[in-house]
C-alpha cells in the first residue's frame, strides 16, 4: 500500500516540529547568590556572551560559563544571542584562533555550571529554570 506524497510530507512536518516544541527548554541567566545585580538587559547579556563586555559595573572581572548542554545551549543562543548554535560556536573559536578575546569556560551541564558559578563570585552562565537552587541566584533578562 502505498501513502500519498501529500500525507508523507504532513507526518514528517508534524514529527519535526514536534521536535522543536521539545527543544524549547526554559534557559535562564544566573549569577552567584551574593552578586547585587537582580536584572540585565539583554543586550548586556549578548555582550558578556560575545566577550565584549568584560567587567562587571563595580571593576570585577566577568567569569562567563556555557552550558554544552544542547536542549540549553539552543534555547539560549536563538533567544538572548539571536544567533544559531553553529554561529555561537564558530565566533568562540575564532576568538580563541586569533587572540581577540578569551572565549568561556565551557560545562557539560546545569549541575557544572551550578557549581561553578556557585563557587565562582563574579560568574555568570545559563540552565535550565527547574535546575535552580539556592546556591546561584537569576538574573532576569529586562
Amino acid at each position: 500500500m502505498r501513502i500519498p506524497l501529500k500525507i508523507t510530507f504532513l507526518l514528517l512536518l508534524m514529527l519535526l516540529l514536534k521536535g522543536q516544541v521539545c527543544l524549547a527548554a526554559e534557559v535562564i541567566l544566573v549569577v552567584h547568590k551574593d552578586n547585587r545585580l537582580s536584572g540585565i538587559t539583554r543586550r548586556a547579556a549578548e555582550l558578556i556572551f560575545l566577550s565584549r563586555k568584560t567587567e562587571w559595573t563595580q571593576g570585577e572581572h566577568i567569569h562567563v560559563v556555557v552550558n554544552d548542554d544542547p536542549e540549553v545551549y539552543d534555547t539560549f543562543c536563538r533567544d538572548i544571542l539571536h544567533k544559531t548554535p553553529l554561529q555561537y560556536l564558530i565566533y568562540r573559536k575564532k576568538m580563541l584562533f586569533t587572540g581577540s578575546g578569551i572565549p568561556p569556560l565551557t560545562m557539560n551541564n546545569d549541575a557544572e555550571v551550578k557549581a561553578f558559578i556557585a563557587a565562582t563570585n563574579d560568574s555568570i552562565g545559563f540552565m535550565r529554570r527547574d535546575s535552580l537552587d539556592s546556591r546561584v541566584k537569576e538574573l532576569v533578562v529586562q
